[in-house]
């Protein structure tokens, strides 16, 4: 399980990115975080990546807190947490294969890991995540020449051989298409169900949210407004999330598509 205890990030003197965060996301669950850009979830993610240092507060994976590890400490962690990005964070001139057995680098030592030095299992192990994933026809296929949904299932496939206890997602499918972006949702739910995954996701599409995760945290100005499951999100707690800063009218429904 991972916990969010009292998070809190501020920049410069006086500016909140995040005030006192609250939320849990449970193994074999989707959990997405939505709210207006600029309200704090790519900041959420990335503190408990620990890629930037947060105030306070506590960041819980199996209840070793993970803003408490030393370097050490740290690098074994982050092994056991995928990361997706948005820009899909692949190495273009290489192959789909050479991309996913990069997820392993965390594993190897540093003369290993620079010189490209997998075994034969760890190569058979990310032909069949890519397998997986449907790309088992691309294994050999530069990344360059994929197109964007290809490269996104890549990353998963890359992620999962970290042999994550959580993958993190930051807006995934914002820039594809919606046959790419059902393909892409389909396998992260997927996978939390059969590999009992945490995954917690970045999402702006409001339906998507709804169709695809099991719970909903909700945040506004870096504060949560709504943490429960996917079944209690209606009109009015939407509204409560989109809310603008103005006067003027937030239109966001639960029934957006």
């Amino acid at each position: 399980m991972l916990k969010v205890i009292q998070l809190d990030k501020t920049y410069g003197s006086d500016k909140h990115s995040l005030q006192s965060v609250d939320f849990t996301a449970q193994p074999g669950e989707v959990t997405a975080i939505i709210g207006p850009s600029g309200a704090g979830k790519t900041t959420i993610l990335r503190s408990i990546n620990q890629l930037i240092r947060d105030d306070s507060g506590q960041i819980l994976l199996d209840d070793q807190d993970i803003r408490q590890a030393n370097k050490a400490e740290l690098r074994k962690i982050r092994h056991h947490i995928g990361m997706i990005f948005q820009n899909y964070n692949l190495i273009s001139p290489l192959t789909a294969l050479e991309n996913v057995l990069h997820g392993r680098l965390g594993a190897k030592s540093t003369i290993a890991g620079m010189l490209g030095l997998y075994s034969d299992a760890e190569k058979t192990e990310a032909l069949e995540l890519l397998k997986e994933v449907g790309l088992q026809d691309y294994a050999y296929q530069r990344c360059d020449q994929l197109s964007g949904g290809q490269q996104q299932r890549v990353g998963i496939a890359r992620a999962l051989m970290q042999h994550p206890k959580m993958i993190l997602c930051d807006e995934p499918i914002a820039s594809l298409d919606p046959k790419s972006t059902k393909i892409v949702m389909d396998i992260l739910r997927q996978l939390a169900r059969e590999k009992q995954l945490i995954i917690l996701i970045n999402l702006h599409q409001v339906d998507i949210a709804m169709e695809y995760a099991d719970h909903v945290v909700g945040i506004n100005s870096g504060k949560i407004v709504f943490t429960g499951p996917t079944s209690d999100v209606d009109d009015t707690v939407l509204q409560n999330i989109y809310r603008q800063t103005d006067t003027s009218e937030s239109v966001v429904s639960a029934n957006e598509n």
